[in-house]
């Protein structure tokens, strides 16, 4: 890397980013509100072509956002001096009207989209004239929003100069856009083969087993299962490549090309098999009698340890076998950025490897959650003089970016939400004094370990190694919008079916970070966030928002 990026990369974050980050929060928060509200499900039955059109508005918001992030983070990542140079501190003449342009349009847009996405009377007299004028009103909405975030002048310098990840942007955009409709048309044929294993497996050991093609049901006469597309194999596929597609491109100076490439579909072979295993060792499960531990915590863990196992494996390859090796990479320098790579990942790994493994024998309740507590509490006391060197002094900024993370969780939680619904039944069949213990380290590791384990992966470990190798050598808090984008991404995926709202806890503990660029605000902030959804639950009982 070079002196000039370097510093480019290494300079402090402007102070105003904080307002153009918080418009796309709001943006965000307003399509979600938009599309959760209403449904285009209603003009399926329209004989019309223009609610054919507006039917399809859905699939063109999924493309225009997917290449819209894609350009972004090739243009952080190929352009950090483009993204550098941006107005941050200028406050664009028009931002004020053109907000108030955006909110008026965003609720003329919302009772618009009531008469035309719910096929109203109105509408159904006269489409085009609806479509139209519905089309665009969302049009002023989105360009009313843009000139708040940068002005006309800005946008065209963006265009002209990014235009090469514009292009790229668009064209991942399309392609990933257009994989969905190729895996729903797949995955019927996929899990039709994950079925003939399956039932080809079970044969190996029992006679007579209950095998129906139509219904994809297969299984032994005590106990069957159905492959539904998500048990067919294709999700496994993609974390497993996904996972690997990182982990190439950040060890890419450390490996060889194009050898290395070919662990992508060695990978997505292995997860595909080791998924059809895992079906038929359900299956076993349930026909020795252990169906309530087969439908529950192995039918939902087994598969991510799984993930885990092969992941680690064809890492492990890249290490091990010289054909996928640079060794013109300095071993010493590896060597020394390995052990801080061990100490900022290995908290969160051991409190994700004991969870699974609990979960993976548990039968709905987790009994056995002290064991993570314990498993974090031994690494990060093996790893303390590492964290001795970060940064803990106390500050109430923090504490406010928790508060504001703990209200948009609750906003985007859903009620019906069932997770945790297990928990009331389970700890009142337990003695008092269980209950009160389970209870109290299930706190403990949701306020104290799992903040400090995450942040340590998160923020202190992976905002800075999306932009070198030598992560260590970067200052805690340096801030491209490629590592803040990315890594929050990831941390929201990490919390599963609820990604957006844990997407936004981690770019607001981001933010804490990137103000001050100590570690401790980042911790701070988690923990007062986890410390807010932990009361909320004791005082209502909606065990639902502890995640």
């Amino acid at each position: 890397m070079n002196a000039r990026r370097l510093a480019l990369l290494a300079a402090p974050a402007p102070p105003a980013y904080a307002l153009h980050v918080g418009l796309v929060i709001a943006l965000a928060l307003e399509l979600l509100a938009l599309t959760v509200g209403f449904d285009t499900q209603s003009l399926l039955r329209v004989p019309s072509v223009w609610a054919l059109l507006v039917g399809w508005t859905p699939q063109i918001l999924r493309l225009t956002t997917t290449a819209a992030l894609v350009s972004f983070v090739l243009a952080g990542a190929r352009q950090p001096d483009v993204i550098r140079s941006l107005p941050w501190t200028d406050a664009s003449p028009l931002r004020v009207p053109a907000l108030g342009l955006h909110a008026i349009a965003l609720v003329l847009f919302a009772a618009l989209s009531a008469v035309v996405l719910n096929a109203r009377t109105p509408f159904l007299a006269h489409p085009a004239l609806w479509t139209l004028a519905w089309s665009a009103v969302g049009v002023i909405t989105i360009v009313a929003w843009g000139l708040a975030l940068f002005s006309f002048s800005t946008w065209r310098s963006i265009a002209r100069q990014a235009q090469p990840s514009i292009v790229g942007g668009v064209v991942a955009g399309i392609v990933i856009w257009a994989s969905g409709f190729l895996s729903e048309a797949l995955w019927l044929s996929l899990a039709r083969y994950t079925f003939n294993v399956v039932a080809w497996t079970l044969r190996l050991f029992y006679s007579g087993i209950v095998s129906n093609p139509q219904t994809l049901t297969v299984g032994t006469s005590r106990f069957t299962a159905i492959i539904t597309p998500q048990c067919s194999g294709y999700e496994g596929i993609g974390l497993v490549v996904a996972f690997l597609s990182v982990y190439l491109w950040c060890f890419r100076k450390e490996l060889k090309f194009p050898g290395a490439l070919v662990l992508l579909p060695l990978a997505g072979l292995t997860a595909w098999l080791v998924n059809a295993l895992r079906i038929a060792a359900l299956i076993a499960l349930g026909t020795a009698g252990w169906k309530d531990i087969a439908r529950g915590g192995f039918h939902s863990q087994a598969g991510w340890i799984a993930f885990n196992l092969i992941a680690l494996a064809f890492v492990a390859l890249t290490m091990r076998f010289r054909v996928f090796r640079n060794e013109a990479a300095a071993p010493t320098a590896r060597a020394a950025r390995d052990d801080r790579t061990t100490a900022y990942l290995a908290p969160f790994l051991a409190i994700t490897a004991t969870a699974m493994l609990t979960g993976a024998v548990s039968a709905g309740f987790d009994w056995l959650y002290p064991m993570r507590l314990v498993a974090a509490a031994a690494v990060l006391w093996t790893f303390r003089k590492t964290y001795r060197t970060l940064t803990w002094t106390w500050s109430w900024w923090p504490v406010a970016i928790g508060c504001v993370a703990f209200v948009i969780w609750l906003a985007l939680v859903p009620a019906s939400s069932t997770t945790n619904a297990a928990w009331p039944q389970a700890l009142q069949s337990a003695p008092w004094y269980w209950a009160a213990a389970w209870l109290a380290c299930r706190t403990a590791g949701y306020v104290m370990a799992a903040p400090l384990a995450e942040e340590l992966a998160f923020r202190g470990f992976l905002t800075r190694r999306l932009v070198q190798a030598d992560f260590d050598r970067l200052p805690l808090g340096m801030f491209t919008w490629a590592s803040f984008v990315i890594s929050s991404v990831l941390f929201g995926l990490f919390h599963g079916a609820l990604w957006l709202p844990g997407t936004l806890a981690g770019m607001l503990f981001a933010l804490a970070l990137y103000r001050r660029g100590a570690f401790g605000d980042a911790v701070q902030a988690h923990a007062t966030t986890n410390g807010l959804l932990a009361l909320y639950a004791f005082a209502t009982g909606h065990w639902w928002v502890w995640s």
